[in-house]
């Protein structure tokens, strides 16, 4: 039980679709199998509340918050939602990401950018923002912020030019945070998912999801659990001297060259 005491925030915790498990739900089944009371952030509650259901019955425990955590407003309210309920935030999961569509720096729109800073930027930057005080109270932390291979690694004509730019900026915020309070004990850490398959993806074709799995070097598909379990790991103690690391969950894939 590595995270016993512990109050953690997931955002992105439901699972698109509301069935199976993607990689946010995951991230919160594992915090509570590990003892953790964990707030299920998500923009649709139903997706949330399956996943809530999920770790009721297994036995752990969970609430959950529908938020738009592109909004301030709806950050700080999240934030505070889970001292209210559970006294205390120890571990932050920052989930939330999208391509936002576009394509190069030619070709993505103002709007593109925009909302794909808001997205998978500016969203981490605001829970960060309200959580890290509640972590200083609680005397440690462990925030932990979800990035993508494709930050090192884009797409040749295929690249979504903010998606990417923003994902590498998830790394420079969390070089920054580990930097800026270390000494508040708090550390912060990156994933770096790769070819995942998730249930967002369960609409694909078979030749894609071929493609995918043999674009990476281990002869195994990565799934939600994955990217769980390294979640588990970077918010438990067993972490307890790593921070401002990034850390690729992606088969070796930014080990190949790069895609024709």
């Amino acid at each position: 039980m590595r995270l016993t005491g512990k109050v953690a925030i997931v955002s992105g915790a439901g699972t698109y679709g509301g069935s199976g498990v993607g990689n946010g739900a995951a991230a919160a089944i594992l915090f509570a199998r590990e003892g953790a009371k964990v707030l299920l952030v998500d923009a649709v509650s139903e997706w949330a509340e399956a996943t809530a259901q999920i770790i009721t019955e297994e036995g752990g425990e969970a609430s959950t918050a529908t938020a738009d955590v592109t909004n301030p407003d709806d950050c700080h309210n999240v934030v505070a939602a889970a001292v209210e309920r559970y006294g205390a935030v120890h571990i932050l999961h920052n989930n939330v990401g999208g391509g936002g569509g576009g394509g190069s720096v030619v070709e993505a729109t103002d709007e593109d950018w925009y909302r794909s800073a808001s997205v998978n930027l500016m969203s981490m930057v605001n829970m960060c923002r309200y959580a890290v005080p509640h972590m200083k109270n609680a005397g440690s932390g462990s925030i932990i912020n979800v990035s993508s291979v494709t930050a090192l690694r884009p797409k040749p004509g295929r690249s979504s030019a903010q998606y990417t730019v923003n994902k590498s900026a998830v790394v420079g915020l969390t070089r920054a945070l580990a930097l800026d309070h270390a000494a508040d004990n708090i550390r912060a850490n990156c994933i770096m998912p790769g070819l995942m398959w998730t249930p967002r993806l369960e609409s694909a074709s078979s030749a894609s999801r071929e493609m995918r799995q043999s674009s990476t070097p281990l002869p195994v598909e990565g799934q939600s659990w994955d990217i769980g379990n390294a979640a588990l790991f970077l918010a438990s103690d067993d972490a307890r001297f790593i921070t401002g690391v990034t850390l690729p969950v992606d088969g070796g894939f930014l080990l190949t060259s790069a895609p024709n």
